[in-house]
């Protein structure tokens, strides 16, 4: 049976330590208390927000490439596996049934195209927890809640400098939502452009 997140919020506290430890545990609370803020700003659910950003990592310390195989995922990445192996896991194990909130577990490390606003949240709330420590975050930090749309293009280009400068694979799911986003920002600043005329 699927847990209620605000009335069951010790029994998934007690979950996440068993699974996770050190820093992944003080960044799953950090992108969960994040995510219910971004949620509560720009008018998502934040109770889904509050699940989702707690639970986004439970796999993380696991194997998640057993893990993928047994569930049939692939990934040209395996730095991005543990969010569809997380979404996988935690259904199977009867802990969320909940689709959205299993979409924005799933898609948190890669974003896609045409996200909903849990997965945007979802995704910026990993990218600008307290805990983060990048060069532009504070920026960033600022940005997502003023401007989620703003915030998360700005967050796909940070994410695609850095895979780029690493020399690792890029996601499918990423350059689709890249371009997604990037096409949006340019119709809206060409709509812009049309009435100044």
């Amino acid at each position: 049976m699927p847990v209620d997140y605000t009335k069951n919020h010790d029994q998934l506290l007690k979950l996440l330590k068993k699974y996770l430890r050190g820093e992944k545990f003080t960044h799953s609370l950090g992108v969960e208390q994040t995510a219910i803020k971004l949620a509560k700003r720009h008018g998502a659910d934040w109770k889904k927000a509050g699940l989702a950003g707690m639970l986004h990592d439970i796999t993380k310390q696991m194997d998640n490439a057993a893990l993928a195989r047994q569930y049939g995922i692939s990934s040209v990445s395996e730095k991005t596996l543990h969010g569809p192996v997380a979404a996988c896991w935690l259904y199977e194990n009867g802990i969320v049934e909940d689709e959205e909130v299993l979409s924005a577990i799933k898609y948190h490390t890669t974003g896609r195209a045409d996200m909903t606003l849990l997965e945007k949240v979802i995704y910026l709330a990993d990218f600008v927890e307290p805990s983060r420590d990048f060069e532009g975050v504070a920026q960033l930090r600022e940005l997502v809640f003023a401007d989620i749309g703003q915030g998360l293009l700005e967050g796909l280009e940070m994410s695609l400098r850095e895979v780029l400068r690493k020399k690792t694979t890029i996601d499918a799911d990423t350059v689709a939502a890249y371009n997604c986003y990037r096409l949006m920002e340019a119709r809206k600043t060409g709509a812009d452009e049309l009435e100044e005329e």
